[in-house]
């Protein structure tokens, strides 16, 4: 489960999001045919988990490269409409729409060395013809205005709307301190950061501290994945050996 509630008690509680957000269509798959559901979080798991949490304070720590834009931008809303206190923490990265979560929040903290990204709405999979990319650029538009009312609501009194406007365009990287210049966001003494792996390779300027920890994220899973890949044969190899003893043997299958 991508979205884990932890140290509940009768008053508060801390909520874990991490992992890529999707909709809930493809949640639903995720959940009927993955054992595990982990690096992914969508909008129902979120309301579901908040439901049984009404009344408390909840400290809410991100660490998501972002994803779909209305399954963002609907759990952002679920965290601004709770019932209790709410304090936002990135415990690595929070970028593109789970910043939209991120600000939702009544108080946004993040470390020195954690990281914000904010960028124009993309469309992966673009078709149609002219008419229809012209009508899905005015989209796209219409998106980023509503994302960019967020970063305005966000931001000191002095940060204006062409400053909040040439971030977006121009895919900006924060640190925390870089941050806090822009948005009312309290900075938190660095900690060890834990970037999740997800679309950071069709990002831009990206950190170098970042893809480093991605780069040995993306090592450490392709051995794991190397290693189950090498139990599967095994079990392949044990399974066609005792089809074959079995067939020997004159045994029906």
């Amino acid at each position: 489960m991508a979205i884990e509630i932890k140290n509940e008690t009768s008053d508060c509680a801390e909520l874990y999001l991490s992992g890529s957000i999707i909709d809930d269509d493809m949640g639903g798959i995720i959940d009927e045919w993955c054992d595990n559901s982990t690096g992914y979080q969508w909008p129902e798991k979120i309301r579901s988990q908040l439901e049984g949490l009404k009344g408390k304070a909840l400290t809410i720590y991100i660490n998501s490269d972002g994803g779909s834009v209305p399954a963002g931008v609907a759990m952002a809303n679920m965290i601004e409409r709770h019932d209790g206190r709410t304090t936002a923490i990135v415990d690595g990265w929070c970028c593109s729409i789970a910043t939209q979560i991120f600000f939702a929040a009544d108080v946004c903290r993040i470390p020195a060395n954690a990281y914000l990204m904010i960028h124009k709405p993309i469309v992966w999979n673009t078709g149609g013809n002219a008419d229809d990319l012209r009508r899905q650029a005015d989209v796209l538009d219409t998106i980023q205005q509503g994302l960019e009312a967020t970063y305005r609501r966000a931001a000191h009194e002095d940060v204006t709307d062409e400053d909040i406007r040439a971030m977006v365009n121009e895919e900006t990287w924060l640190t925390g301190e870089q941050a806090a210049a822009f948005f009312h966001v309290d900075v938190l003494e660095s900690a060890r950061m834990a970037a999740c792996v997800g679309s950071v390779k069709f990002m831009k300027d990206v950190p170098a501290d970042v893809r480093l920890v991605v780069h040995k994220e993306d090592a450490a899973k392709e051995q794991q994945n190397e290693k189950k890949c090498c139990q599967k044969a095994a079990q392949v190899s044990k399974a066609r050996a005792a089809i074959a003893l079995a067939l020997a043997k004159g045994a029906t299958i």
